[in-house]
């Protein structure tokens, strides 16, 4: 077998491997669905028309709440919890 041929060979043997590993390296895993948590701020608004005068009142209402996120959601100070992404 000559050089040249196997010379061939093993540059196309790698050149295959480059593109499957350049194909397999833009796919990308789907991020995983996770339901939406409750809002934390609210807003209500309701009018009315006094029947005495006749001047028409609106009545707004803000909510806001002091939880950010659920509890089982953040880890304990004592454990840490990284999140490292990984290719699979």
């Amino acid at each position: 077998m000559k050089a040249s041929l196997l010379l061939c060979i093993v540059l196309g043997v790698f050149t295959a491997h480059v593109g499957v590993l350049m194909l397999l390296s833009h796919l990308r895993p789907q991020p995983k669905l996770t339901s939406r948590p409750k809002d934390s701020f609210s807003a209500r608004a309701a009018s009315f028309t006094d029947s005495h005068t006749g001047e028409k009142m609106i009545y707004q209402e803000f909510t806001v709440s002091t939880r950010l996120a659920l509890p089982e959601s953040t880890p304990p100070p004592g454990k840490p919890q990284l999140d490292i992404p990984r290719n699979p």
